[in-house]
């Protein structure tokens, strides 16, 4: 039987205090940063000294050198990478569907004003048409009174500059929505070029501190996590962990980081007045599979079903509620300027080239800024308004102004109100009245944001649930700190008096044994 090493007890013992007081000194820091946004809760991770046994001529020694203590492997983090993946693609869906309820908000508040008006008492396109038929009805029950054509000529101009304006709102808001979508598209980069320079701080760190593949630097890795949970508001992220304690991101299934290297997104205006998003490494356009970026690219590009060629999108966005505006503009002037004969039409005439009295058209500014009113244009929600014969002389409406026929003024009353319309926009049709198209054109709007809110809600919801059960894993809990504490300190003063136990016994072998009395 080998004998055992006199000093193995004090070296376990050692160990016990070293480890208790470095599971304090965690423990202490859990603690201090309970309110820190990011931080992850650490943990010592301890094992058992190995025993270094071997065999001789003498004996068997394994047994005698079991015992050594332990050892403080690592620092680590309570982090399930499972966990953050499905949070991250939540958050990804949730970005997605909040900024789409945001820009459809904004084009319903736009638009209802079709239907409200903007002091909410039905000051809009629904009014408007209300008060032309008003205005050409009295015209119609006496065209001799002066004041009854200019009523109607103030009706049609308020009109067109409701759909002036209507028009003008929608083209603001969609610069606007442009303008920050270049702001996002900063931010994202920025994220990746300091997600990429972490990438080479925590390299760095664990080339030169003694980290390993399981336990590298928390604080910067803590850093990191944020940064990869703030891009995931710009699109599905997929992070890869390599052995140098570097990350690869992938953002919408395009590599756009690797190591400190990072990739670009660059944003890009183009002819048509829709946006791309390219990655400059390549200038292919980007996958846009979730979050703000493709919400934003989507809504401005928007065209319905008329959407065309890469940039385009089939969502109903700016452009498609600016078509379906422009087709209601030209059924307007269909009936404005081809219901009243013209009885002085000639072909060759300067002054009455029409056979119909133009009574809107299309408005230019030319080089000097002096308007310019062509009534042979197809016109547009941006630019039509009242023609400048019309504006000058209400009474050019009457097709004689002697006549009292009222037929051509019960024609437009009929055409305005009850006439079932076509109206193009594209590949879309809407066939019905004036107040039918205003009414559907509201509701599409509505029922736009009605979806999108109730998908954000649902995955607002859910992504709370996902933090939550991600917080009770990562977040530290004053309760359960407080027991490792108690757990820790009682396992010092244990180890404390195992020292003092293994003194006494020495004593006892050293300085008792074989004593003569």
């Amino acid at each position: 039987m080998s004998v055992r090493p006199t000093f193995m007890g004090f070296e376990a013992s050692k160990t016990a205090i070293f480890a208790s007081q470095k599971a304090l000194d965690i423990v202490g820091q859990n603690l201090a940063n309970m309110s820190t946004e990011g931080y992850t809760r650490q943990r010592t991770d301890q094992v058992s000294v190995a025993n270094y046994a071997y065999r001789s001529r003498v004996g068997d020694t394994s047994y005698n050198h079991i015992g050594m203590g332990t050892n403080v492997e690592g620092i680590s983090q309570t982090r399930d990478e499972r966990m953050d993946t499905a949070f991250r693609n939540s958050y990804s869906d949730t970005s997605y569907y909040s900024k789409s309820n945001d820009m459809f908000s904004e084009l319903e508040t736009i638009i209802s004003e079709i239907d409200i008006g903007t002091d909410g008492d039905g000051y809009g396109l629904s009014w408007g048409l209300k008060t032309m038929y008003t205005s050409l009805e009295a015209l119609s029950n006496n065209s001799n009174v002066s004041a009854n054509s200019v009523l109607f000529a103030d009706a049609v101009k308020n009109m067109t500059s409701l759909l002036n304006r209507t028009s003008q709102e929608l083209e603001e808001a969609n610069n606007s929505y442009k303008d920050q979508l270049q702001t996002e598209v900063k931010d994202a980069n920025l994220i990746m070029e300091d997600i990429a320079t972490l990438n080479k701080q925590i390299k760095d760190v664990m080339a030169g501190a003694g980290y390993t593949e399981q336990y590298g630097p928390n604080e910067l890795i803590d850093k990191r996590n944020m940064l990869l949970d703030e891009l995931s508001t710009f699109g599905k992220v997929e992070v890869k962990n390599q052995t140098d304690g570097t990350v690869d991101v992938k953002l919408n299934n395009h590599l756009c980081i690797k190591g400190k290297e990072t990739d670009r997104i660059v944003f890009q205006e183009n002819r048509d007045n829709t946006v791309s998003l390219l990655w400059k490494s390549n200038g292919q356009g980007m996958d846009k599979q979730n979050g703000i970026l493709k919400a934003s690219a989507e809504i401005i590009n928007g065209r319905g079903l008329n959407s065309e060629g890469i940039s385009g999108s089939d969502v109903r966005g700016f452009k498609y509620y600016q078509d379906q505006l422009d087709s209601f503009a030209v059924q307007l002037a269909e009936i404005l300027n081809n219901t009243v004969p013209d009885p002085e039409y000639k072909p060759d005439s300067k002054e009455h080239p029409y056979p119909y009295k133009k009574l809107v058209g299309d408005s230019e500014i030319d080089e000097n800024g002096n308007e310019k009113v062509y009534v042979n244009r197809k016109v547009n929600a941006a630019n039509i308004t009242i023609s400048d014969e019309f504006l000058s002389d209400p009474s050019y409406i009457l097709p004689d102004k002697d006549s009292t026929d009222n037929a051509y003024f019960l024609d437009m009353i009929g055409k305005l109100m009850e006439g079932k319309h076509t109206f193009t926009n594209g590949v879309e049709k809407y066939e019905g009245t004036l107040q039918g198209f205003i009414v559907d054109y509201s509701a599409k709007i509505g029922s736009d944001v009605s979806f999108t809110k109730s998908k954000y809600e649902a995955c607002e919801k859910y992504s709370n649930e996902l933090q939550d059960n991600r917080e009770n894993i990562t977040g530290v809990s004053e309760s359960e700190e407080t027991v490792a504490m108690l757990t820790h300190n009682r396992a010092f003063q244990a180890a404390a008096k195992m020292m003092t136990t293994m003194d006494e016994l020495l004593d006892v072998i050293i300085n008792q044994i074989g004593a003569l009395g």
